[in-house]
């Protein structure tokens, strides 16, 4: 069954909601605010070459989990080469797309990819500093709870209060993500009035964003058949791994037998500690898909993960950058292009561009070409 996607809003807001976004705690809010922030050089095989000075910084934050508990999550940042203009440089915000859900799998921790590091080192060619979140339980402790909305959000803007502090930045931010990334960037947009006003935030670029709405289930989008050979693997079923055991690390009840086929049970075990490559290749190489990996049940762990999944709002203060991919498989297409018009229904600023030979990855760095103009006309001339 192939994903249904209607084109009917029904999303809201109700005061409480805005409420619940905040830090259960204004002693737990201060506490972060006030514990230091520590940094040390980033090896260079981990780096950027635009950058004139990289740092891994470790820094304090709450669970988006559970809403209250304490942590402390890690993040790279980049310095460009040359003078920093008065104030400090401009923030480019990093989200990073699916990586996994191990600690060793966070990407301070090894060498960006080709496709990111050209990305980034094009924005510090511009003059932007960049700030790198890894999210909560991805170099840091406990299991990362993938696509959770407000756990990525508070990460990432923990992590933009932190940078603030320990290096000449200007409070002038742009968000920028790429499939998971995209998810945390406007998760983020959205938290952002509540969990952390005192951010600047001028403008949103999202790449291959994932969207669930009151008619779009992590279920319709995940267990639909691939395209193309019914007996080969699925790319998608990584992605139903991760939020299953995201799922069981908050119901200890679940057993994996119960929503997973014997053939994706062995699989399943090992994606913990597998990162998103190498686990995607394994089930391609197994030839998994949702007839032969999911049992039935699995549609009621992911109908209930949903929730926590979903944007706070999709009313956004600031300009927002959407590219869709014409052949993306990962996140389909037909799920962006519904996204973007959501957005734009919602009374959202944005500008939309759909790249129809592009798949996922492919539309990253292309993308540039219009999201660096979109950029540098809504800063004018603060920039």
């Amino acid at each position: 069954m192939k994903p249904v996607f209607t084109r009917g809003l029904r999303w809201g807001l109700s005061a409480l909601a805005l409420m619940i976004m905040a830090p259960t705690s204004a002693t737990e809010r201060k506490a972060t605010d006030t514990t230091p922030v520590s940094q040390v050089a980033l090896p260079t095989e981990h780096g950027l070459a635009e950058a004139a000075q990289q740092f891994l910084i470790k820094y304090p934050s709450i669970s988006g989990v559970d809403g209250k508990s304490p942590r402390q999550d890690t993040a790279a940042v980049f310095i460009p080469k040359g003078e920093a203009p008065h104030g400090g440089w401009p923030v480019v915000v990093w989200t990073h797309g699916t990586i996994g859900v191990d600690n060793a799998c966070a990407p301070s921790l090894n060498a960006r990819t080709a496709r990111d590091s050209q990305y980034l080192n094009t924005w510090l060619s511009l003059g932007f500093a960049i700030v790198a979140p890894d999210y909560a339980g991805l170099g840091s402790d406990g299991l990362h709870h993938y696509l959770n909305a407000r756990a990525e959000a508070w990460s990432v803007l923990d992590s933009v209060r932190a940078a603030l502090k320990a290096f000449p930045l200007q409070n002038s931010l742009i968000f920028v993500g790429q499939s998971q990334g995209a998810h945390a960037a406007f998760a983020s947009a959205g938290y952002q009035p509540q969990y952390a006003p005192e951010l600047n935030v001028r403008a949103t670029v999202l790449t291959g964003t994932p969207y669930f709405d009151a008619d779009t289930s992590a279920a319709q989008v995940f267990t639909g058949a691939a395209p193309g050979n019914a007996q080969s693997g699925d790319p998608k079923i990584p992605y139903v791994f991760y939020i299953y055991l995201a799922a069981a690390d908050s119901q200890k009840s679940l057993k994996s037998e119960d929503y997973f086929q014997p053939a994706a049970q062995s699989l399943l075990a090992k994606a913990r500690e597998l990162c998103i490559t190498p686990l995607t290749e394994e089930v391609m190489k197994q030839k998994l898909n949702a007839a032969n990996s999911l049992k039935p049940a699995i549609q009621s762990v992911l109908e209930s993960t949903t929730d926590v999944l979903r944007y706070p709002t999709l009313h956004i203060q600031h300009p927002v950058f959407i590219g869709i991919g014409g052949e993306d498989i990962n996140v389909p297409t037909a799920m962006q292009q519904h996204f973007a018009q959501a957005v734009k229904a919602a009374g959202t600023q944005v500008d939309i561009h759909e790249y129809p030979e592009l798949d996922h990855s492919g539309t990253v760095n292309p993308s540039l070409r219009d999201s660096v103009p979109f950029i540098l006309k809504t800063l004018g001339q603060s920039f």
